[in-house]
Parts: C-alpha cells; structure tokens; sequence
C-alpha cells in the first residue's frame, strides 16, 4: 500500500489541481526495430515534491506514427514506483484505449505522494513500423474532477531493420 500523501489536494471550483506539476518524461523502449517482439513502453514520469495533489494516473495521445503505436488495441499495463530496470512497489492500474488506438488513459487505484519517480510498462509485444512516434502526456491528479495538467512531449524511434 503507498503511504498517505502529506497534505491534501488544490481544490478549485470542485476541481483538483497540482501545485507543482510534473515536467520530466521519458518513454523507453528496449526493443528498436520495426516488427521486434518481446517490446515493452516504459513511460517514466518524475512527479515532484510539492504537488500538493498525489498523482492518480497520465493520458497518453499519439501525434505522429505512420500507424498507430497501439495498433492491436489493448495490451497489459504495469504501474510501479521507480524505474525500467529498478521496479520498486507496484501501483494498482486500469487503462483505458481509445477505438483508434491514438489516446491511452491510466488511473491509479491509489493516489502516488509526489516525489517519486512513476513508471507504467506497456507490454505492445510487437513493435509498429519504422517511424518516429511522438506523443504528449498529461498527469492527473488523484481528487475529484481532476484537471489533466500538460507534463509535455515523449519521443520513441522505431528503426528500419536493414
């Protein structure tokens, strides 16, 4: 279980809101070659101390790919604390993908206290065609009618086998 947040979230108007909102994102993926198996997206989000909100989720939309990262729809999804290849305590996570397979929407079951570094695995299990893949990824704060906040814009490069 994720330890209590130590203070309670900006409400605004019935909304809830960062103080502090994340701005260092990173998407990894081990496997670099169009049409490679075994690929898994780490999307690592770093959530600052005074958030004053704990982190309940991120939404991911796809901006650029010559097909649609999530192209078989959806795929297991893994929340941890800590990093690729230094999986700390798991998170609960449900995740939600658009019919198009362009958006993907995260939420934590518990919300994460900030300063911690946030990793979700998206186990795709085959990489999509060589391009570059760039989408933009907002977190959202654990509380009532969370205001999606902007953390910015992550890049993965597929390349061509040859």
């Amino acid at each position: 279980m994720l330890a209590p947040l130590p203070a309670s979230a900006l409400e605004i108007n019935g909304q809830t809101s960062f103080v502090a909102v994340p701005t260092k994102a990173r998407l990894v993926n081990y496997r670099w070659y169009a049409f490679e198996g075994g690929a898994i997206y780490y999307v690592v989000l770093d959530f600052p101390e005074g958030a004053d909100a704990g982190l309940g989720g991120i939404s991911l939309e796809q901006i650029r790919g010559v097909q649609p990262a999530f192209f078989y729809g959806a795929i297991p999804v893994k929340a941890f604390i800590g990093t690729p290849r230094r999986e700390g305590q798991a998170i609960p996570a449900v995740a939600e993908f658009s019919n198009q397979a362009r958006t993907v929407n995260v939420q934590f079951k518990e919300p994460v206290p900030p300063g911690n570094t946030v990793t979700v695995a998206f186990k795709a299990g085959t990489n999509p065609p060589s391009d570059l893949y760039t989408f933009t990824l907002a977190a959202i704060p654990f509380g009532p009618n969370p205001i999606p906040q902007v953390v910015g814009v992550v890049q993965m490069d597929i390349l061509n086998a040859n």
